[in-house]
């Protein structure tokens, strides 16, 4: 069942233009205009950084695939011919979530896979760094699953990520840097979900294990408290 999911997302070739397509062609954009503005002699770790910034702000919007899968399956009319199915339909929350994961934690891999070959960016603790990103498109399509389980039409969850991740982005200073002070500092490390992902990213890229861990025990509790409650609001459209 899983496969057949990711078979379906696969195929959705709008999606991986503008989820890989898209943030390939604003690092690249941005990438260019901070080295000429700042004249950075290390293009290599810059790319890195901004790379690792837009892997984090796509993954909040890959969990499209979740909550569009879960409402054609359980918020359209799709539901009657599901529940004539001998197989549980909590089977397919999991399977649309699951499929989704992979599908996301690819493209997160192409995009830093072109950071490293295209500008040679060198990624300290690659294992660790990988786990932390897994992590993070676990949190988002769980949060993704909890928003249409709630909202049960994908266009409102949509409007919720998106102001979601355009404010979390912005008071963590991660779209743009925000004066130097113990408010802004405080934000860009523990504002939001994205925040702790590209905080403990930078963690083990810098070997600052006592940081990385932090943001780690953060993100996974989250997704524990989160799946959770996606486990109980599923049982409700399973009925």
């Amino acid at each position: 069942m899983v496969r057949f999911y990711g078979l379906k997302v696969l195929k959705d070739y709008l999606g991986h233009i503008i989820l890989i397509g898209l943030p390939v062609v604003l690092i690249s954009l941005m990438t260019a205009i901070t080295k000429e503005i700042s004249d950075v002699e290390d293009v290599k770790q810059t790319a890195l950084y901004i790379g690792i910034v837009y892997i984090i702000m796509f993954q909040g919007f890959g969990a499209a695939y979740t909550f569009e899968g879960i409402e054609h399956d359980f918020f359209k009319p799709f539901r009657n011919r599901l529940r004539a199915t001998p197989v549980h339909p909590m089977k397919f929350v999991l399977a649309n979530i699951l499929s989704s994961i992979g599908i996301s934690f690819i493209q997160s891999l192409v995009i830093l896979g072109y950071v490293v070959l295209f500008y040679g960016a060198i990624v300290s603790n690659l294992m660790l760094v990988l786990l932390t990103l897994f992590i993070g498109v676990v949190l988002a399509q769980f949060i993704a699953a909890m928003s249409i389980l709630i909202l049960k039409k994908a266009s409102k969850a949509q409007s919720v990520i998106t102001v979601y991740i355009i404010v979390a982005m912005v008071i963590s200073g991660l779209f743009f840097p925000l004066p130097e002070n113990n408010i802004t500092l405080f934000l860009s490390k523990f504002s939001s979900p994205l925040a702790w992902t590209n905080y403990t990213v930078q963690g083990f890229m810098n070997n600052s294990y006592d940081e990385a861990l932090l943001g780690l025990g953060l993100l996974s509790t989250l997704v524990i408290v989160i799946g959770l409650a996606v486990y109980r609001l599923s049982k409700r459209v399973a009925i």
